[in-house]
């Protein structure tokens, strides 16, 4: 491990030395470790240089999350709370129903949850029966609503053939593999334009495998305020729960 000094600051810090790479890349995941990709011509003082030059884009990574929203408070799924859609906020209505499990419906306006009479009260198992119903709704929903915003951005980069799954992924908002893109069923809960933002990420590898400048030239042919929307992917990502 090696470390690269932004004035009183240490920055641990990887190489990992790839084929076939032509420019000097920076990552920075969520246990906060920075990867450096680099050609296998690059020097080591070629490396430290572009670390120099990306001080500033380094330490707002490695502090950056400090300014993530906080998750909110865990719900007990009764009438008067309200449920997140596409970037909106909707009123919560629990009624008694004749209904043998919790079950879930949004008509446009709010979010109507039947529920057995067994199921009112906000004990442990009652909530996590209501939770599993509001869950299911969204994933319905997640894998209806997604991929419709896809083709769009297929016949841009002239890609066929992609299938998608959306399904819970950890640790990611999205993944792509063998023209397979995976989304996490989360993003329904975020507004369509961070929906749209991952899906063109996630088909821009198809183009490219790496995080390279082609890469964000891609994406950014697409999206032209990616790093806005990444951006606010970052800071609300956590807020994104139900």
């Amino acid at each position: 491990m090696r470390e690269h000094h932004i004035g009183q600051t240490v920055v641990p810090y990887e190489i990992d030395w790839v084929e076939d790479r032509e420019t000097i890349g920076l990552s920075v995941d969520q246990s906060l470790e920075l990867t450096v990709r680099a050609p296998m011509t690059a020097t080591v003082g070629e490396v430290e240089e572009v670390l120099t030059s990306r001080q500033e884009w380094i330490l707002e990574k490695l502090y950056g999350l400090k300014e993530q929203s906080e998750p909110p408070y865990p719900k007990e799924y009764l009438s008067g709370e309200k449920l997140p859609y596409r970037g909106r906020e909707y009123h919560l209505n629990v009624i008694e129903a004749d209904v043998p499990e919790p079950r879930l419906s949004f008509d446009g306006l709010e979010f109507t949850l039947e529920v057995h009479h067994l199921d009112a009260p906000a004990d442990d198992v009652s909530v996590r029966r209501k939770r599993q119903a509001v869950i299911d709704w969204y994933l319905r929903q997640a894998k209806q609503d997604l991929p419709d915003r896809s083709p769009q951005y297929e016949s841009k980069l002239g890609l066929s053939d992609i299938s998608y799954d959306v399904c819970e992924l950890s640790g990611r908002w999205g993944e792509f593999d063998n023209r397979a893109v995976r989304l996490n069923w989360r993003l329904i809960l975020a507004p369509v334009r961070i929906q749209d933002y991952v899906i063109v990420h996630e088909l821009a590898h198809a183009v490219h495998d790496e995080h390279s400048d082609a890469f964000w030239n891609t994406v950014g042919t697409l999206i032209p305020d990616y790093e806005d929307r990444r951006e606010w992917l970052r800071v609300n990502g956590n807020a994104l729960i139900v």
